[in-house]
């Protein structure tokens, strides 16, 4: 039995240390290719002998170890042409991007906390921003879990800032603005500056505002209009059902504040299909020869995601997205 237990086990250490390899090293799951930060370059920087990104994530969560390692990083010299700190806070958002270990927040917290290396983040803060609207879930999941609070409270207090837009700007600029529904909004220039192209389709998917600016110094003195996409639901679906119950009463006490000063209250109005023959088409695209979806009857109410030309993009109760033209909407 003794000779059999050993033989099995000899039979499956390698399967065990290939599996340990295969998901703890701080490269395991990355897709340099699909990186949305530039330059992550692998084989250049190391440790101890070791390159980084061969470092295994375990090895991080002992504290003797991550403290020699943060030692080591602020030790080097960036004006010497000495990028390790650099490299590994790239690493650590890039995790973050295509993977859902939480352990890549604790570190990117431990990170910002550290007043001597805390600043090289900072010059990646558009990145950070992206990443939470991404990710929301993620990030209210670390804090919840490890009790670092510091990085996002820095997230909640910019982020508005840097890339929403609110009341207070669009009435000391006179713009011509209508708010259907209550609106969190971010322009469409902004949504082109993000390098994460799940980020920008989904923020594209959502409802599509039309502002018109009033002639100033800002505008050249010409009247300029500005495409603004509404993040209100998108807040709330990308976290709602990704939360257990404690995370979602961290997000109710902490993060709905965050975006109630941007929130601008909409007249909240409903839309109704009025054909005369009972029903009008859901098309593919903004044509009456296009691809019809879904057949929508007289009379069933629908969400205007945009109202921009004369087909609006809308949504069924179904939950299907297509092209109406605007004379069939009432």
């Amino acid at each position: 039995m003794k000779n059999f237990i050993r033989f099995f086990l000899i039979l499956l250490l390698p399967f065990i240390v290939s599996c340990k390899d295969k998901n703890d090293k701080l490269k395991d799951g990355i897709n340099i290719s699909n990186s949305f930060i530039e330059d992550l370059d692998f084989n250049k920087y190391k440790y101890n002998g070791e390159y980084i990104e061969q470092i295994e994530v375990s090895s991080l969560e002992d504290l003797s170890f991550r403290n020699s390692f943060f030692q080591f990083l602020t030790s080097r010299n960036f004006d010497q042409g000495q990028y390790e700190q650099v490299f590994f806070i790239k690493l650590l958002l890039v995790r973050i991007q295509q993977l859902d270990d939480i352990r890549s927040y604790y570190f990117l917290s431990l990170i910002f906390n550290d007043q001597n290396l805390g600043y090289y983040l900072e010059d990646y803060e558009l990145d950070l921003f992206q990443l939470f609207l991404y990710k929301p879930s993620y990030f209210i999941k670390g804090e919840y879990k490890y009790k670092q609070n510091k990085l996002v409270d820095y997230i909640n207090h910019n982020l508005p800032q840097a890339l929403l837009t609110n009341k207070d700007y669009f009435d000391k600029n006179i713009v011509d603005i209508n708010f259907q529904k209550d609106a969190l909004l971010i322009s469409e220039d902004v949504v082109n500056k993000f390098s994460i192209p799940d980020l920008k389709k989904r923020i594209e998917q959502c409802e599509k505002i039309e502002a018109i600016f009033s002639p100033s110094y800002d505008t050249g003195w010409k009247n300029k209009t500005i495409m603004y996409y509404n993040l209100y639901r998108y807040i709330d679906d990308s976290i709602l059902n990704k939360l257990d119950k404690n995370e979602l009463s961290l997000y109710n006490i902490k993060y709905r504040p965050f975006f109630k000063s941007y929130i601008i209250k909409g007249e909240n109005i409903e839309y109704f299909i009025h054909d005369n023959d009972g029903y009008t088409n859901l098309r593919k695209d903004k044509n009456t020869s296009s691809e019809v979806l879904e057949k929508i009857n007289s009379g069933e109410q629908i969400e205007v995601l945009d109202q921009s030309s004369d087909w609006w993009l809308v949504k069924t109760k179904e939950g299907n997205k297509g092209y109406v033209h605007k004379s069939r909407i009432k």
